[in-house]
This record gives C-alpha cells, sequence and structure tokens, in this order.
C-alpha cells in the first residue's frame, strides 16, 4: 500500500495540472468544538525506492505494451509472459527489446501485484520480486539499472521516427542492454535467466559526433571515409558519419569502421538512412547542422 501512495504521490507531482482534485476545507460550527483524534505520525524506517522511478518504470512498460499492441492487436488478449513470447525476434533490435519488456514485467508486476514488493536492500541495491500465476519473479539490480531500462525503451520508440538504420538502432540498443545487464545482481521469471546477446563492437551510447559529408573514395569493393584528425580516436571522439552518395543517406558509425576508414561495400550498405526524400534528413535536424555561408573576401567581424 505504501508503495501505491508512493506511486500516486509521484503522479499527481507530475501530471497535478491535469488533476482536478477535490478541495477540503475546515469549518467550525461550535465554539467549544470536540476534536477529533489523530494517529501518530509514520517514521519510515526502511529506505523506500523513489515514488516516480516505480512509476516512470511502470508507465514504460505500458508505454511498450502499447506500442506492439498497436502493431499487432492480438496480443492485447494475452498475460503478460504469453505476450513476451509472441513479441517479434526477427531483428537484432527486436530481440534486445523483448529481453528488456520482460525484464521491466517483472518490475511493473512487483507494483501492482499485492504480494509485490519493491524495496532497497541494506547493500543499495535494490529488490523487485512477487509470485505470479505460481512463479516466483525477482529482479536484483542498482537504481541505475532501472533507469537504463526505462532510457532504452525511450530510445528505442523515439528511433522509430529517426532517420537511423536498423543495424545503428541494434549498436546502441546492444549497448543498453549490455549496461543493464551489468547493473543485475540476479534475475528470475518464468524461464528462470535472460537471454544473452554477443555484442557486436563497444558503442558510445553517451554522446555522439556527428559530421555531415566527409570526403569519401571508392576503391573496388569498399570504401575509404577521411575520418579526419578525430576519427582514429573513437572512444574519446565517437563520431557519426553522415554521407551522401548516389542520391541515398547513410550514417556510419566510427566504431564499425577499419584502420584508415575502411569499410567493405557489402557492409555500408546495411547503414542507408530511412528518408522521405532521397538523401534529405528531417527538417528537424536542421538546427544541428548548423552552417554559415563562407563569401571570399567579406571580413570576419
Amino acid at each position: 500500500m505504501k508503495q501505491q501512495q508512493e506511486m500516486v504521490a509521484a503522479f499527481r507531482a507530475r501530471f497535478g495540472e491535469l488533476c482536478r482534485m477535490p478541495e477540503h476545507r475546515h469549518m467550525e460550527p461550535y465554539t467549544r468544538p470536540r476534536r477529533l483524534a489523530f494517529a501518530d505520525p509514520e517514521v519510515a524506517t526502511e529506505h523506500q525506492v523513489p515514488g516516480h522511478l516505480i512509476l516512470a518504470l511502470t508507465s514504460t512498460y505500458n508505454l511498450l505494451a502499447d506500442w506492439y499492441e498497436y502493431q499487432n492487436p492480438e496480443l492485447a488478449t494475452l498475460g503478460s509472459w504469453q505476450r513476451y513470447l509472441a513479441l517479434p525476434k526477427r531483428t537484432g533490435s527486436e530481440k534486445l527489446m523483448a529481453e528488456i519488456f520482460r525484464t521491466l514485467r517483472i518490475v511493473r508486476l512487483a507494483a501492482i501485484q499485492r504480494n509485490g514488493r519493491i524495496e532497497v536492500k541494506d547493500n543499495g541495491l535494490i529488490r523487485a520480486f512477487c509470485e505470479y500465476n505460481r512463479c516466483a519473479l525477482s529482479l536484483l539490480t542498482t537504481e541505475t539499472g532501472l533507469e537504463l531500462l526505462v532510457s532504452s525503451v525511450v530510445y528505442y520508440l523515439d528511433a522509430q521516427n529517426q532517420p537511423h538504420s536498423e543495424a545503428y538502432v541494434e549498436l546502441m540498443l546492444g549497448q543498453y542492454f549490455t549496461d543493464i545487464v551489468g547493473e543485475i545482481r540476479s534475475f528470475g521469471d518464468d524461464d528462470r535467466v535472460l537471454f544473452q546477446f554477443r555484442q557486436k563492437c563497444w558503442f558510445n551510447r553517451h554522446q555522439r559526433f556527428e559530421v555531415d559529408n566527409p570526403r569519401v573514395q571508392i576503391e573496388e569493393d569498399h570504401y575509404r571515409i577521411d575520418m579526419g584528425r578525430y576519427g582514429n580516436n573513437p572512444a574519446r571522439y565517437p563520431l557519426d558519419f553522415y554521407i551522401t552518395l548516389d542520391d541515398s543517406l547513410y550514417i556510419v558509425p566510427v566504431e564499425v569502421l577499419k584502420d584508415d576508414g575502411f569499410i567493405s561495400a557489402k557492409d555500408f550498405a546495411q547503414w542507408k538512412a530511412h528518408t522521405r526524400q532521397g538523401a534529405a534528413l528531417p527538417d528537424a535536424f536542421r538546427l544541428r547542422f548548423a552552417h554559415e555561408k563562407n563569401i571570399v573576401g567579406l571580413p570576419m567581424t
């Protein structure tokens, strides 16, 4: 009950302007009123998981579940575990998101089931557990791990409206999932263990530097991208190269390039961007690639 109260309080704090709650005001009809009795104030005896974090996790699960249901309305008739089993798992990103959905499922059930609980242990780890359909569900992780679960879903859903290719999204989600698993200390559900993936390469999910139209040389069956002076240090300078070629746009991360910027023509094709008008980026990207036109002879001010 305390956990649900925290969630409701967090909801009102975030969406208070949408909550038209009744107003309660005291009236005193007598000069000598008979006073009411009140319980002693509650004293917190243990650390509590922030209510806004639990609300964010349950909302994230619902948001992802609704998106899947939009793609396949038949999922609405299934329970949460059967829904996980029926999720699409054709591409790498779909497989990763299925496991993220599965992890969020434990947190959501622990938050809403009568026998569920989400608690902070003495060692600072967060444990979510409950019994559901005669199966013990448990997740022991860190606060960072829970925040990464929310972040990965937001990225995935936003990626549906971005120009990045499936290969790019898979690399980003792969790094999210690797970091999420790194925060998990124990996991248990209907299938006991999470599915493990072999990470294709390390990918900087924290920050990306975008380079528009670098020089590209076509040499037989491969391309050579001019990485400039920053491309040889991808850990410090995680570059994304936006390349216009043959009326198409390609977004190639520096992490997949070999020495001196080489990439095979076969591998290059998978980085083709999703655009509606050939090589044109969405208008929202205009501010991200601001350029001032250079005029010869015009003095700098």
